[in-house]
């Protein structure tokens, strides 16, 4: 298989993967979120008690789709932010980065109008409105722009450490799908807490609420490089310190 081919086969795994992934994290938002009863005096109807569920069901949906045939593939980026930290990390070609990102948001798309389509007016009704994120009342721009900035760097780090060990690097999929479940726990409902550009992507643009896309699309990607930037940083200091030779001890002959 050419090279071309080779990334054209690898973009639309990743954009399967993403509509997949959508369609998943949609449909939990469908059947969890938007079935909250406020008339309801318990902790299952309110946001935070059914996000204990939401949480881990999104955040080991990557999981899933890391370990899967399809992720083993192309590495199961489904996010822009991992597909550029991939390509600073030395794991993806340059030639894919454009490709794969692509295939990632037309993913994001697809598998909200599956959403849509499979479940109905409820998809669009104000309760579900497509999965749409939005950070609680009260976060601004830049408030937001910090926490999913930091939590994109934390998950990079971790994935770069997980990467350069034999010994962690099988589990870094669980890893990552355990940092993604705490993020969505600490921040689900306060910045939104996704930290991937194509997780808003698709039901920002179904909703037509665009007002912090921008934010959602490029603060992951910021934190996601400069990650890389501390890891590989760290890589190149160990490997010129291990590379240098230690002097030998000065010995004085005595007489």
């Amino acid at each position: 298989m050419s090279a071309s081919r080779r990334t054209l086969h690898s973009a639309l795994l990743e954009l399967a993967l993403t509509a997949l992934m959508l369609f998943i994290v949609a449909t939990t938002v469908r059947w969890l979120l938007g079935t909250l009863d406020p008339a309801a005096d318990d902790w299952w109807n309110v946001p935070e008690g059914r996000l204990l569920a939401v949480a881990p069901l999104s955040g080991y949906t990557v999981t899933a789709v890391m370990l899967s045939p399809w992720g083993r593939v192309t590495g199961g980026h489904v996010n822009p932010a991992i597909t550029l930290a991939m390509w600073r990390y030395g794991r993806t070609s340059g030639r894919d980065v454009a490709p794969f990102i692509a295939g990632l948001l037309i993913g994001s798309l697809l598998g909200i109008a599956a959403g849509r389509l499979v479940w109905g007016p409820v998809f669009a009704s104000p309760a579900v409105d497509f999965a749409v994120i939005r950070p609680a009342p009260g976060w601004s721009w830049a408030a937001v722009t910090v926490v999913e900035a930091a939590t994109m760097f934390a998950i990079v780090a971790v994935a770069g450490i997980g990467l350069s060990s034999r010994r962690l690097g099988p589990f870094t999929p669980w890893a990552v799908g355990t940092m993604i479940t705490a993020q969505i726990l600490a921040f689900g409902t306060l910045s939104g807490g996704i930290a991937n550009p194509a997780r808003e992507f698709g039901p920002a643009l179904f909703s037509g609420d665009l007002s912090l896309l921008p934010v959602y699309l490029l603060a992951p990607p910021f934190g996601a490089l400069t990650a890389t930037v501390v890891i590989n940083g760290i890589a190149t200091h160990r490997r010129t310190t291990a590379q240098t030779p230690t002097a030998e001890p000065h010995r004085t002959s005595r007489p």
